[in-house]
């Protein structure tokens, strides 16, 4: 067998382990009894809230939870980067919060830069998304093309194990995004910032569980109800109390 062969053979393997993971996950999750899952959602986020390393965020990319995904709630620590409708009287702070748009089928992400709860639509899911343009026809500015470097990334996922290994629910948008923001931080001679993924108790795995393959990128610290388990060296040095 030659190598090519053995590669294809071995990703093959890694892809039938995922998707059985997936499977096992979500099963877990539909069957996650609703209090509980809602006690955890304001525990993760008190527990981010009041992190130092939250606090002192600028630049924040986030995701925004999804019900119907059984996502970790984001509400309250997005609530923090943005303000009310126009006729509210929230100061607007220093802080800018991106959040996502998916672009197409092949796993092309962007991430907008909003400052309202009222600058999302629905999509076809019914997911909430930033219009590539705001209220008065502007464009968004992408983070990609941001003068400054995002301190964090809140990332959600189907499953994560103690070594930092996220398993996503198959589109590989966020590898993707992930994998060229990096780059760009590279190019930049930004520093990189904290990959931090929010999960419920039940999608916490032991260390190496979840096979990985070159393109898939691991997380620096996954925040859960028990508290934050920082992984990489990044976030041991970012992270203390």
């Amino acid at each position: 067998m030659s190598n090519n062969d053995q590669e294809v053979d071995n990703l093959e393997s890694v892809f039938k382990q995922k998707r059985i993971i997936r499977s096992n996950v979500r099963q877990t999750l539909k069957s996650m009894d609703p209090s509980l899952r809602s006690q955890e959602d304001d525990i993760i986020q008190s527990i981010v809230l009041e992190a130092p390393w939250f606090k002192s965020c600028k630049r924040l990319c986030a995701y925004i939870s999804c019900r119907a995904l059984r996502e970790v709630d984001t509400s309250k620590l997005l609530s923090l980067f943005l303000s009310p409708a126009p006729d509210g009287n929230k100061l607007q702070t220093a802080k800018k919060l991106y959040v996502p748009r998916v672009e197409d089928k092949n796993s092309n992400m962007r991430m907008f830069n909003i400052s309202r709860i009222d600058d999302l639509v629905a999509n076809s899911m019914n997911i909430l998304e930033p219009a590539s343009v705001d209220a008065d026809g502007n464009a968004r500015e992408d983070v990609m093309h941001a003068n400054d470097p995002v301190d964090l990334f809140i990332l959600p996922g189907l499953a994560f194990d103690r070594s930092g290994r996220r398993l996503g629910r198959g589109g590989g948008y966020y590898d993707t995004f992930l994998k060229n923001y990096k780059e760009l931080a590279k190019e930049k001679n930004w520093r990189l910032p904290l990959f931090v993924a929010l999960s419920y108790s039940v999608q916490i795995m032991d260390e190496e569980v979840i096979p990985v393959t070159p393109n898939d990128v691991l997380v620096d610290a996954l925040v859960s109800p028990t508290g934050v388990i920082p992984i990489t060296p990044a976030a041991l040095g970012r992270m203390e109390p």
